[in-house]
């Protein structure tokens, strides 16, 4: 039997790891995060389609998870020009790919600005931008990002930077970040507002819930995700595209963090 090689190995993260704490995870629960995650499984699919690279290789993915996606609006979508796609965040895997692979069908190239843990997967790096998610980012970093913004990719960006929660029974993402405008102002670069309709399990949102609760600012939910993203296979995956808001849009009328609020209403209206 061929063996299968580990683009994802948990064991070495940990053993890598800057966290003491993390490197000293006994060993039952370093095996049940490789369980939770699917490990062998992600590997085994990432095998698989090794020989394809960026979108082809999401294509890959969703074909051989047997996701589809159903696409409501294409018309709205410009067959020129640079945009920036922004979407809500609702399941944290699914989404980002099957957005990806929409707006590649339209144009030959797009790139999002992801997790930095996402360009571990070297079939990713054509479509991925790594950035801290949840610190500061190098001056190298910046750089690129606005390289990024001067280029002719298309851009699709989760200005929640982070998965929807359920609050009073409502999944939403929390406010969106301000950057997205900022961004799309100074590169004179119009928005696309993109609904995607999509939930994680209760067991995701309850403990989400049960973290904030107890004051705990680690995000330890965000362990659940690969479980969820496997969850999903065998699965509809629906977009909904709007019409594209103007650069101009965006005048000094208000902050730009209240435009921000403004274009996630407009994109919560589309579902």
């Amino acid at each position: 039997m061929e063996e299968i090689p580990k683009t994802i190995d948990i064991e070495k993260a940990i053993r890598d790891s800057k966290s003491k704490f993390v490197r000293s995870l006994p060993k039952f629960v370093v095996r049940l995060i490789i369980k939770s995650v699917h490990q062998d499984e992600m590997n085994a699919t990432i095998h698989r389609n090794r020989d394809k690279s960026g979108v082809p290789f999401i294509n890959g993915i969703l074909n051989d998870w047997n996701v589809k996606v159903v696409v409501t609006g294409a018309e709205n979508i410009p067959v020129s020009g640079k945009f920036v796609f922004v979407a809500n965040h609702p399941v944290g895997g699914m989404d980002a790919l099957s957005l990806l692979s929409t707006i590649y069908r339209y144009f030959p190239k797009v790139v999002s600005p992801s997790n930095e843990l996402f360009e571990d997967i070297p079939q990713l790096k054509p479509v991925v931008l790594g950035i801290n998610v949840f610190g500061k980012n190098t001056k190298e970093t910046a750089e690129k990002l606005n390289q990024l913004f001067e280029s002719d990719a298309q851009i699709m960006i989760f200005p929640a930077g982070e998965v929807s929660r359920r609050n009073k029974g409502i999944i939403s993402d929390i406010p969106w970040q301000k950057s997205f405008i900022t961004k799309s102002v100074q590169h004179k670069r119009d928005i696309i507002p993109v609904h995607i309709n999509g939930r994680n399990s209760n067991l995701f949102y309850n403990i989400a819930n049960l973290r904030k609760m107890l004051g705990i600012k680690l995000y330890i939910e965000t362990a659940l995700l690969p479980h969820e993203m496997m969850r999903q296979r065998n699965s509809t995956v629906a977009l909904t595209i709007g019409k594209p808001i103007p650069w101009q849009t965006f005048t000094r009328e208000k902050p730009q963090t209240d435009w921000a609020q403004s274009v996630k209403k407009l994109l919560y209206s589309l579902g």
